[in-house]
This record gives C-alpha cells, sequence and structure tokens, in this order.
C-alpha cells in the first residue's frame, strides 16, 4: 500500500513539472522522452503543438535563484537584425522554443493575462537547430504569433544551438525575474496566478 501511495505521489509530482525539458529531466520524471525535445532535429516551420504532451498548469510557486552573472548581460539580435545587450535584473526575459508546446500554451496563456501583469516579459526566442539563419528565425515567430494570436510582446533571438542549454537548462519555457534584490528563475508550465506573481 505504502509503495502504491509513493508511486502515485511521483506520477502526480511528474505530472505538475510540465515543460520541453532535456532528457536527463524527463528521465528523472519518470517519463523517458515525453518532456524532451532538444535531441531531436526540428523543422524549420511553425506547427500549432498547443494540443501535444498537455499534463496540466503547475500551481507551485518554485522560483530558483539565478546568476546575474549568466542572466546580466544576455546577446540577443532584433527581427531588424541589431544586435542587443539584454539583463534579467532590468526586465523579466522568458526563454522559449518555437517547436515547445508549453512554450505556445504559455504564450497564449500570457496574452490571455496580460493586462493583469505589471511586467512584460521579453520573449528570448532559443532552440534553433545549426544554421538557422535570423530571417528563418523571424519568419516562425511571425507564423507563431499569428496562428496563435499572441500579444505583441518585445521578441529577441538567440541563434547558437548552445543557447537552451546554457539559458534554459531544466528546460522551456525559463522565466527569469527579479523581485527584490534577487534573481529567480521559474522552469515549466505554470498557472496564471504564478505568472502574474513572478511578472509583479
Amino acid at each position: 500500500m505504502r509503495r502504491t501511495w509513493v508511486l502515485a505521489l511521483a506520477g502526480w509530482v511528474a505530472v505538475l513539472m510540465a515543460g520541453c525539458g532535456t532528457v536527463e529531466n524527463a528521465a528523472m520524471s519518470g517519463q523517458p522522452g515525453k518532456s524532451s525535445g532538444r535531441d531531436r532535429a526540428h523543422p524549420l516551420v511553425f506547427q500549432n503543438l498547443t494540443g501535444e504532451m498537455n499534463e496540466g498548469q503547475d500551481p507551485r510557486w518554485d522560483p530558483q535563484p539565478a546568476s546575474s552573472d549568466l542572466y546580466g548581460a544576455v546577446t540577443v539580435w532584433t527581427a531588424t537584425g541589431q544586435k542587443e545587450l539584454l539583463s534579467a535584473d532590468a526586465q523579466p526575459l522568458l526563454f522559449a522554443a518555437y517547436w515547445c508546446p508549453h512554450c505556445q500554451r504559455t504564450l497564449e496563456l500570457l496574452t490571455s493575462i496580460r493586462q493583469r501583469l505589471k511586467r512584460d516579459p521579453v520573449i528570448v526566442n532559443v532552440g534553433y537547430p545549426a544554421g538557422t539563419s535570423l530571417k528563418t528565425a523571424v519568419r516562425i515567430a511571425r507564423e507563431e504569433d499569428a496562428t496563435l494570436h499572441l500579444a505583441p510582446f518585445k521578441e529577441v533571438f538567440v541563434l547558437t544551438p548552445s543557447a537552451g542549454d546554457r539559458y534554459a537548462p531544466l528546460g522551456y519555457p525559463t522565466l527569469v525575474f527579479r523581485q527584490g534584490n534577487d534573481l529567480w528563475s521559474l522552469y515549466g508550465q505554470h498557472r496564471a496566478a504564478v505568472w502574474e506573481k513572478a511578472l509583479s
């Protein structure tokens, strides 16, 4: 009976750990491959995946400390080809991949509650295969915005294939934000109240 209860609890926790994570995170959650995405080749087209891998929204407020050294100077490209240096100390940064169902649903949710947010996140598009051009990344983002009817959040791009491993090590989506004197990282798909608290 106790083993059954422990297995049920582990399954529930795995469901709450909703996000497009690394292979290791998927295996640790008891869902090998299910939450993984980085190890696969993704076509350079937008696909509406909002109905895929829908394990629900995590209700927990569970941010973890983040490093100002890492998120204090993130080099990005704008859609017009301008190079910028962003800091999560100054504005919240949401790292998302175009092929991540959890990211797509999170962007839809943020659009629906945008008027309740005190701070808009900057969407940092990552997760591109090697050789992806800025023009292609911008086209995919515009297709995603139009298909999902997303709010016009500021969007920037990091085309380096390793950017996701660097800035979103637990998986997508990852929000990095400042509250008080500390910098925090929030990973995975969460309920609206959690996003509102993080972006207050």
